[in-house]
């Protein structure tokens, strides 16, 4: 999300090693579209696969990228899915594999701490699928971001915590349309519930869209993926019953 959009002073969005094998496959299918499923074979074990749970069959995957722009924060958010063991990209919204750009924090990936505008490495839970309008967009368990919706950055015992702060009135900004947060950090959905967060490592970090002229801007840690449309296809797509993960920087 752009920097400066929230006011109450609460954000919500807080190692390059992607499989080599997976990554040549993906690119070359942005690149010949007219070839894209026949650029895209399945794979047995690509390397970015190997810690995932063995139940996990569905993966939202983003990775740094230079096919649209050189700058560290330019990457593509790819869907991907296993069948009859072997993992295979899904077909997207045009019936090619999904590829999506997309965008993360301005310096890059590996975030270690509260407001470094890094997005996190590793794999990660989906909490909640979320969006703005009152119907769940897809299958997973879903929250509605309302105008007083936040994510708290504040120390304290709500570090981290989804809070309704009236005083707030930025929560349901068009960036937020679509999308779902991540399971980083210990992020609580009711305050007091559930593990702990860390202090000062990060909290709010969400996949989102973006708003109307800042597509593919850099967030502060989030990912954005800039066209509404294919956020909104990404939280369709997911199935809780493939008890899906996300992948960042492998």
């Amino acid at each position: 999300m752009p920097p400066g959009t929230n006011p109450a002073g609460m954000l919500d969005c807080v190692r390059r090693r992607a499989g080599a094998i997976a990554a040549v496959v993906v690119v070359l299918s942005v690149a010949s579209p007219t070839a894209a499923q026949s650029a895209a074979p399945p794979l047995l074990m690509p390397a970015w696969a190997v810690d995932l749970p063995p139940t996990t069959t569905q993966v939202v995957r983003t990775v740094r990228t230079d096919l649209w722009c050189p700058d560290v924060w330019c990457t593509r958010t790819e869907a991907w899915a296993r069948v009859d063991g072997r993992w295979r990209p899904a077909s997207g919204p045009t019936g090619r594999p999904a590829v999506f750009r997309s965008a993360i924090g301005p310096h890059g990936f590996d975030k270690q701490r509260e407001g470094d505008r890094r997005t996190p490495s590793g794999v990660y839970r989906i909490v909640v699928t979320t969006s703005t309008g009152d119907t769940a967009p897809g299958r997973m368990p879903w929250r509605r971001r309302l105008p007083t919706s936040v994510i708290s950055e504040s120390p304290g015992p709500d570090y981290n915590t989804w809070l309704e702060i009236p005083a707030v009135t930025t929560g349901d900004r068009p960036s937020m349309r679509y999308g779902f947060l991540v399971d980083y950090n210990h992020p609580r959905l009711t305050p007091g519930l559930g593990p702990a967060p860390v202090p000062d490592v990060g909290s709010g970090i969400f996949f989102h869209t973006a708003a109307p002229g800042h597509e593919f801007d850099p967030t502060l840690g989030c990912v954005a993926v800039g066209i509404p449309d294919q956020m909104r296809w990404i939280d369709q797509w997911l199935d809780p019953t493939a008890d899906p993960r996300v992948v960042l920087d492998r």
